[in-house]
């Protein structure tokens, strides 16, 4: 088994559903700080492909670096990163932490605090493989059922989404296990 499969067939209906369903996107930004800018932003998919390389086979996926050894940095991901620029040109961040309904927070290091930190980290200095953004946000993916264990890690994440809310408004942003 691949690392990361289980929580990939998660994540990827998400993200395709980000590239190719304008309403969805909105409605996800909408839950984030970037709310006002929902309406005509794009998600630049077609240029962060491109910076990782043809060696990447997702726009989305894994994205870490060794480079930086900061504590949000060093040994840590984001499952999901989705760059989006607004009509004025102005580009943010998302990173997505997903957890699929077996999943758990790991002990012995602060998972959810250290996305945070990457997120502000590479709005300064970005690693090369990520397209240069401005402005970034964090975002817990996860299953409802887990959220009272999750209770702890929840207020480090700026916006929390449930497989089972987005089976209810956008059936093919999820898969059916999610359900």
């Amino acid at each position: 088994m691949i690392y990361g499969s289980v929580e990939f067939t998660y994540a990827e209906p998400f993200c395709n559903a980000l590239v190719t369903d304008a309403s969805f996107r909105v409605w996800v930004l909408r839950q984030t700080k970037f709310r006002f800018f929902a309406e005509g932003t794009r998600i630049l998919h077609e240029q962060m492909k491109a910076q990782r390389g043809e060696n990447s086979a997702t726009w989305w996926r894994s994205h870490y670096t060794e480079k930086c050894r900061c504590q949000g940095c060093s040994g840590q991901e984001t499952d999901i990163l989705a760059i989006f620029e607004t009509l004025s040109e102005v580009r943010f961040a998302v990173h997505f932490e997903v957890k699929h309904p077996r999943d758990k927070f790991p002990t012995g290091r602060d998972q959810a605090s250290n996305y945070t930190l990457r997120a502000r980290c590479w709005m300064t200095s970005p690693p090369r493989s990520i397209v240069p953004h401005t402005d970034a946000a964090t975002a817990l993916l996860c299953s409802t059922s887990k959220l009272s264990e999750y209770a702890p890690h929840l207020p480090k994440f700026g916006s929390i989404f449930t497989f089972e809310e987005i089976s209810r408004a956008y059936p093919h942003a999820t898969i059916r296990a999610a359900r």
